[in-house]
């Protein structure tokens, strides 16, 4: 009796696993031939302010974006990642990123290069489900930016070009009968308490959706941006989808000869160092596959692989994130004003003043602690090589010493096994090596023992991406070298760049009272509370620079009207 109930159970496991299997098998087409993104019918726009548009080189240009969406009720469809690009008129990048947009809002700042020419540049910003119309589609805002140390001017090749006649600039209406903005007095010395107060005009029932503040020096700064004219017809060579989930990579798999692409093939993507991560998605009908990546910042290796296909040669193409389409903006002449020019010259003074007191700020990323577990979080059981006699081969430490991974053979070529109270066969376990999938249990076993740290065996059915795994074996090695294992040759390494790191958030309320305060943005709120029925209140501080200052107030009714108002005072010795 006791035999036939442990036989009746084993039967109900498999049956159970068959049925788990059999849905998988049926539902794997759909997941592959369906991205996680939106369908592109869905549209997107992005509205672009700056705190100046008047800047030196080796400064930050700081900005506040809003989106909006043709479907604004449904939260769940909107795109969470915004890229901004400072480039040239002739479309080439001078440096960008990626922002991660939050309540339909993001903000953040990029580095004017030092070696940048004086000249006339534009900032711009896009979703990515925005690039399926093209770069028209974008915002543009047109700054000047100026480098004291060289006398050359950026010359672009299309202040003729008839793509100069399709767009207008234009700028901010008005905002008298929806806000005001005023300081207590007209003059200031140096270091005073400056109070700001902003406040809805009443009566007025037009609803804002956003609003940002700066107070810069006068001259610095205009309210307008670029807009084509009319739309060109564009076709995008690829498909592009809102990233309703952060941060995505894209590609596609083909055979490495004919560039005739690969169906329902399963990709591994890894994340290398911090964050510890792997990934698993199939290719759908036209051999595209998805990944929906984490939100971290900085730079990481990550590695692409496609599943062994001995009959085949393939090779993983990756999109590029950044928009890559060529397109031309106006150029107009460069030049400035007398009253530009004094302020241009009293903003390169701040700058070469503040040079000589400047600390460096420590990296974010300094002081907090490395992730320490892998994704797949605490393992079963963790085997340490070094604490055992040293055994010539890596098959030993599984067969010899108590384990809960064996070798076994199939067909005369070895498999590993994942030994559990539940019954694993029915699945293959996920092998990886320093977190990068390998599936040739043969390139493992040959690996000296002696490069290996550590193997953590996982004892349970593991599910990721929709791929079920007969558990998990991870073979760290020594030295993070892979322990000079050949890696599958279909694999690729990518320098991947995340989000933005946070270090925008600079000091715009006044400098430590043995320090010049010589800034030359006085505040910048890229993110501003909209009044309701109470004035709101900002404390600033006068800087040392003597000179006129604005107060600028910007903003975005939710019907996409731009609209700005300014204030401004004075510093005097």
């Amino acid at each position: 009796m006791l035999n036939l109930y442990f036989g009746l159970i084993k039967m109900i496991r498999y049956i159970r696993q068959f049925l788990f299997f059999m849905l998988l098998v049926i539902a794997r087409p759909a997941l592959a031939s369906y991205p996680f993104h939106l369908p592109a019918e869905i549209e997107e726009k992005v509205i672009l302010f700056t705190e100046r548009t008047l800047y030196i080189t080796g400064e930050k240009v700081h900005f506040s974006a809003t989106l909006f969406y043709s479907n604004e009720a449904d939260t769940s469809v909107q795109s969470r990642i915004l890229y901004c690009e400072l480039i040239t008129p002739d479309g080439i990048i001078v440096t960008n990123n990626k922002f991660l947009i939050q309540k339909s809002s993001a903000y953040g700042c990029l580095t004017i290069p030092d070696e940048q020419l004086t000249g006339t540049y534009y900032l711009r910003a896009y979703t990515k489900l925005m690039r399926q119309n093209g770069p028209q589609s974008y915002e543009y805002k047109q700054i000047r930016i100026i480098n004291p140390r060289k006398p050359d001017v950026l010359v672009s090749e299309n202040n003729q070009n008839s793509l100069s006649r399709q767009f207008i600039q234009t700028e901010a209406k008005g905002a008298k009968d929806l806000l005001s903005v005023s300081v207590e007095k007209e003059i200031y010395t140096p270091r005073d308490t400056i109070s700001l107060l902003y406040r809805r005009i009443n009566g007025s029932s037009v609803k804002i959706k956003s609003l940002c503040l700066s107070v810069v020096p006068e001259n610095s700064k205009s309210s307008s941006s670029i807009h084509p004219v009319e739309k060109i017809p564009f076709q995008a060579e690829t498909k592009f989808y809102a990233e309703t989930r952060g941060l995505s990579l894209a590609g596609k798999l083909t055979e490495s000869a004919s560039a005739i692409p690969i169906p329902d093939k399963r990709i591994n993507l890894s994340i290398i160092g911090e964050g510890r991560d792997f990934m698993v998605t199939r290719t759908d009908s036209a051999g595209r596959f998805f990944f929906a990546l984490p939100d971290y910042t900085g730079s990481r290796d990550l590695f692409l692989c496609a599943e062994k296909t001995p009959s085949k040669s393939l090779k993983i193409w990756v999109d590029n994130d950044f928009c890559t389409t060529p397109f031309r903006m106006p150029s107009p002449d460069f030049s400035l004003n007398e009253q530009e020019r004094r302020t241009v010259q009293n903003m390169a003074q701040n700058i070469q003043i503040s040079s000589h007191f400047r600390k460096l700020p420590l990296p974010d990323s300094l002081g907090k602690n490395m992730d320490v577990l892998s994704f797949y979080g605490k393992p079963t059981t963790i085997l340490y090589l070094d604490k055992y006699i040293q055994l010539p081969t890596l098959e030993e430490y599984f067969n010899e010493l108590p384990s809960q991974v064996k070798v076994r053979k199939r067909k005369g070529e070895p498999y590993f096994a994942v030994q559990a109270t539940n019954d694993l066969s029915f699945y293959d376990p996920l092998v990886l090596v320093d977190w990068v999938a390998v599936d040739e249990p043969a390139k493992i076993l040959a690996v000296s023992p002696l490069n290996i740290s550590r193997i953590e065996v996982v004892n349970e059915d593991y599910l990721k991406g929709g791929q079920t795994y007969g558990g998990i074996i991870s073979i760290i090695s020594k030295k993070g070298d892979f322990a000079g294992i050949d890696l599958p040759s279909t694999g690729i390494f990518i320098n991947y760049r995340f989000l933005s790191e946070n270090q925008c958030l600079e000091n715009f309320t006044g400098n430590a009272a043995n320090l010049p305060d010589v800034r030359n943005t006085i505040l910048w709120k890229p993110t501003l509370k909209v009044p309701l029925s109470q004035p709101e209140k900002l404390i600033l501080k006068a800087p040392d620079t003597p000179g006129k200052y604005s107060v600028v107030v910007e903003g975005i009714t939710t019907d996409g009207e731009i609209f700005s108002i300014t204030s401004g005072f004075e510093v005097t010795d």
